[in-house]
């Protein structure tokens, strides 16, 4: 049985990661730690949890909590996250690791250095329908009847993110903690704003097209105007076109899609709370000229990544998005907004 922590309970917190960690047989969560105190009581009677505390650092003294769940703004990560590694607990957070890459690294290293798990909460890897497809691409490639990928695009113009999305909140009065996100040194003033919502939304787009196209992009041009950012990317000679921007749609507006010689691999995420999985389909023109549309089991991806933390803290296992492999997400998208500088 695996002692939880948790740190920040919000709307994600509450809403999200407390009832699906609450719900797993292997786990406890022993204590809350929140500097809305009003607001953290409440929250640690509705869940029952039997300690609480005013700052994240009370909790990293707790001997009996073995891993924290910190869902905080990601301009806190690397204070907050850095106090409970340094404490020993492995730790879970949202994406992104961090707003830089420079405290992605110390993040990173700190991890290293006390032996702790530190697990990034990028749930996409989690959809049961993101699952099937990477599988169908690797049987694809392993197989050779599709050819080799010639070319990949990743689509996500966002829309309505909480769906029907409602749950039922505890709420006060009380002021949130004060949270500064920093961009880079480097970055020109008037690219911050869209520096940190490229890091904190479409790090996801970058993290899916890391790891069905494996290995690491070079980026080859990037430009932002008009709040869309368009950026050229090449997976060791496999062309990739990131397209990113905002819509104040109904639905949610994102896809993936993998062409190789012979057919293609489609993924269609859900709204990010909506408890579906991805649609998938794949085209294959080797002979038969068809589109199979493989239908993944129910399953909502934050479930699934809670369960993975939980088995991977029981099991010492490296989890499927660890800290160090976000750090290149953020490499990434220091890059793509290189590009756009002219850094």
């Amino acid at each position: 049985m695996v002692k939880l922590g948790f740190v920040g309970c919000g709307f994600m917190g509450q809403g999200v990661h407390l009832p699906n960690f609450a719900a797993l047989p292997n786990c406890q969560i022993v204590a809350l730690a929140e500097a809305r105190q009003q607001l953290g009581r409440a929250v640690a009677a509705k869940f029952g949890i039997p300690r609480f505390y005013p700052s994240h650092r009370e909790l990293a003294a707790d001997a009996e909590v073995e891993a924290v769940v910190c869902i905080t703004s990601e301009a806190l990560h690397a204070v907050v996250v850095g106090d409970l590694l340094a404490a020993g607990k492995h730790v879970f957070i949202e994406k992104p690791l961090a707003t830089t890459v420079a405290d992605g690294q110390a993040l990173v290293a700190a991890a290293a250095d006390s032996g702790a798990t530190l697990m990034v909460g990028y749930m996409k890897r989690y959809d049961p329908g993101v699952r099937r497809a990477h599988e169908l691409l690797g049987e694809c490639l392993a197989g050779g009847e599709l050819g080799r990928i010639t070319y990949a695009r990743a689509h996500c113009f966002g829309g309505n993110w909480t769906a029907a999305f409602k749950p039922a909140l505890v709420s006060s009065d009380e002021p949130a903690p004060p949270a500064v996100r920093k961009p880079p040194g480097w970055l020109p003033p008037q690219l911050a704003d869209a520096y940190l919502t490229y890091v904190n939304v479409y790090c996801h787009n970058v993290n899916l097209l890391r790891w069905f196209l494996g290995g690491e992009p070079t980026v080859k041009h990037a430009e932002h105007r008009g709040g869309v950012t368009a950026a050229v990317l090449d997976f060791a000679g496999v062309p990739t076109v990131l397209e990113t921007g905002h819509i104040p749609a109904h639905r949610w507006d994102e896809s993936l899609m993998i062409f190789l010689e012979r057919g293609w691999l489609e993924v269609i995420p859900p709204p990010p709370l909506h408890p579906e999985p991805a649609r998938v389909r794949l085209y294959r023109a080797d002979g038969g000229r068809q589109v199979v549309e493989p239908l993944a089991e129910w399953g909502w991806s934050f479930a699934a990544e809670a369960d993975h933390f939980v088995s991977c803290v029981e099991a010492a296992a490296q989890p499927l998005s660890p800290g160090d492999d976000a750090l290149r997400d953020l490499e990434v998208c220091e890059a793509v907004f290189r590009a756009i500088a002219g850094a």
